[in-house]
């Protein structure tokens, strides 16, 4: 019991530190506005999503260090997500929800999340709406959805479920259906969001959960025509250097091919104006 308590108040004295952590540096020439009617890769979790200058930005983090994690690239300005309206967050661990970094955001940004990560965000100046799986936020044309992830969702939770806990979001529009699976391990999950919401693009959080052959078993799952691996490019562990591509990279381009779009920092892909063929 000493141990585990010992341990608990080290992880507090941490996550304190990392609250206390600056903003990392920026860089307006890598980050620049986000192109229009596109999804623009930010490293990492984050994706700023341009829907007719509605802005949809997935788990943001731009501290310089998140307790192990240590931030190896620049951020986006605060300029460049200004036209931000909805920030989706997946889980509450410190490399997906940050407080100081969603402070930077505007005020009239909504934040949709989980009840453990709504824990975190009391004292922001924001709205704060707790997601169960199921539950449906308005956009101006279209709607998001949040759906079942398999992955803890405490702040420093280490065991994966199906509690709704932890969850994705599907994002529908008249002419597209994005799918941003969070932190998740592979599971049932995924042909579930296949079967009942058939996404055009699936971004997927690949390093440290979806490796290897459960990667491409993800990705078939989903049925999308387009793959967008996320979670690298921005933090490493210590000194270690940020990944330039997503983890099992060869693999993937070998077993999905031209499905697969690997995005570098800043680098956007449009999106359909009018829904695709299947």
């Amino acid at each position: 019991m000493r141990i585990a308590a010992l341990l608990g108040a080290a992880l507090v004295s941490l996550a304190a530190q990392g609250c206390a952590r600056p903003l990392a540096r920026v860089d307006a020439e890598v980050f620049p506005d986000p192109a229009p009617n596109a999804i623009t890769f930010w490293g990492h979790a984050c994706s700023y999503i341009d829907l007719d200058g509605f802005g949809i930005v997935t788990d943001p983090v731009f501290v310089d260090a998140t307790l192990f994690r240590m931030r190896k690239a620049p951020a986006p300005p605060v300029p460049a997500y200004r036209g931000a309206r909805v920030v989706l967050i997946s889980h509450a661990h410190p490399d997906h929800l940050n407080p100081k970094t969603l402070a930077t955001f505007p005020r009239e940004t909504v934040i949709l999340c989980p009840a453990p990560s709504a824990e975190h965000l009391e004292d922001l100046d924001r709205e704060v709406r707790v997601m169960k799986p199921g539950d449906e936020f308005a956009l101006p044309a279209g709607k998001i959805t949040a759906v079942v992830a398999k992955h803890p969702g405490g702040r420093w939770g280490m065991r994966a479920s199906t509690d709704g806990d932890a969850l994705g979001y599907v994002i529908e529009t008249p002419a597209v259906t994005m799918f941003y699976s969070g932190d998740t391990n592979f599971f049932d999950g995924f042909e579930q969001v296949g079967q009942t919401y058939q996404p055009d693009i699936a971004l997927l959080n690949i390093n440290g959960h979806l490796h290897s052959d459960d990667s491409i078993r993800a990705a078939r799952a989903t049925g999308a025509p387009t793959i967008i691996p996320m979670h690298f490019g921005s933090y490493s562990y210590f000194r270690g250097a940020a990944a330039q591509t997503p983890r099992d990279h060869d693999e993937m381009e070998r077993e999905l091919g031209s499905h697969l779009v690997v995005l570098a920092l800043g680098e956007s892909l449009p999106l359909p104006t009018s829904a695709p063929a299947r």
